[in-house]
């Protein structure tokens, strides 16, 4: 690209950090509500804290998860509560608020994402004791085990009919939707988080609903296809039923008072797949419009994907066993469906999940530093 500083391009795949090392003890038993949970990466105990895997720990209080991988962080809803924090913070939040520091973050070892479990299990409100001579973490739940329905996160609904709770237009912030069945269980749930420009600016109050609007559609979008499907799965098997859900947030990756960028990711359930997907929006703040690639990039479409060919061709040269093995043919098929969003260096560019790589490499992107007009 013209504009792009010498040897600026730098090719970066979002991927888990190396396994880290803890110290040796004897295995961690850990029981919620009387049931001994089995892990696919045994517990660690590491500065006299006990991590665990987190989506074993998750479902077993009842919470939905959903891990964010292109900002490292996990969010988690149970009992009408929202819990967020990042891999390698200490900071756990609760319904947007601090609820205090962790002694030990959470973190990736041997490609698993540990959690500490007495954070996490108290901040759901569960009682939590440890029998020095076992290794054995007790917990009991708020709610004994039963999974608890997730009501509306962040938006005072205004269409409810007894099963169903549905915001009903854009609003700034998000968008959510739960779908129950005349039971009462919840068979659906959308929540979209969105993240709010705080400018002065006319325009900020412009873009956070066009980002409202934005966040809306891709609900409605998700309801439309699946609140049928997911109350005949319930109604069919009701004793191993799996709420369908879709989960995401829209976070900012560029504010500098001339242009704001959000970068959307969102994790999936529909029955039989989970799948993972990326958006992004990126505005003026002079105008207050979106702001296309063209807009932004004066180079030519050829230019472009030269670019695009020689970034990503990079990342696969550099970590071939994280791509398919036909990574390089299926790149030249997506040259089209390239996203960007802007960094406060430059400009990120992906590609959508599992189209050069498998899901779990997360969101495979390279940077590249640009003087924007």
């Amino acid at each position: 690209m013209k504009k792009i500083l010498a040897g600026a391009l730098a090719a970066a795949l979002l991927c888990a950090p190396a396994s880290l090392q803890v110290s040796a003890h004897p295995p961690v038993t850990v029981i919620v509500d009387g049931r001994v949970l089995t892990f696919d990466q045994p517990p660690v105990i590491q500065d006299d804290r006990t991590l665990v895997p987190m989506r074993a720990i998750f479902q077993a209080l009842g919470a939905q998860v959903y891990w964010d991988e292109s900002l490292q962080t996990v969010t988690a809803l149970a009992a009408g509560d929202t819990l967020q924090f990042r891999i390698g913070d200490a900071d756990l939040y609760k319904n947007g608020q601090l609820l205090y520091t962790m002694a030990v973050p959470a973190q990736i070892i041997n490609e698993r994402t540990l959690v500490p479990v007495r954070a996490i299990a108290e901040s759901f409100g569960a009682a939590v004791s440890w029998d020095e001579p076992s290794y054995t973490v007790t917990i009991q739940s708020q709610n004994g085990g039963q999974t608890p329905a997730l009501p509306d996160q962040s938006v005072q609904p205004e269409e409810s009919n007894g099963t169903q709770t549905i915001q009903s237009e854009p609003k700034p912030g998000g968008f959510t939707a739960e779908i129950r069945a005349a039971d009462g269980t919840a068979v659906l749930t959308v929540k979209l988080e969105c993240e709010l420009l705080e400018q002065k600016k006319s325009t900020a109050d412009a873009i956070n609903m066009l980002m409202a609007e934005a966040a809306f559609a891709e609900g409605q979008g998700f309801l439309r296809e699946y609140s049928d499907a997911a109350q005949k799965a319930y109604a069919a098997h009701p004793n191993n039923f799996q709420p369908y859900f879709y989960l995401g947030s829209y976070r900012l990756t560029r504010n500098d008072g001339n242009y704001a960028s959000f970068l959307g990711a969102a994790d999936s359930f529909t029955g039989t797949s989970e799948k993972k997907l990326c958006s992004s929006h990126t505005f003026s703040l002079a105008s207050g419009k979106q702001a296309t690639m063209g807009e932004l990039f004066p180079d030519s479409q050829s230019e472009l994907e030269d670019l695009f060919r020689s970034g990503f061709q990079a990342m696969i040269k550099e970590k071939p066993d994280e791509f398919y093995r036909d990574a390089e043919t299926r790149l030249e098929r997506q040259l089209g469906s390239v996203g960007f969003y802007l960094t406060k260096d430059g400009a990120a560019f992906y590609l959508p999940p599992e189209s050069i790589a498998p899901a779990d490499a997360g969101l495979v992107s390279f940077e590249v530093t640009y003087d924007l007009p």
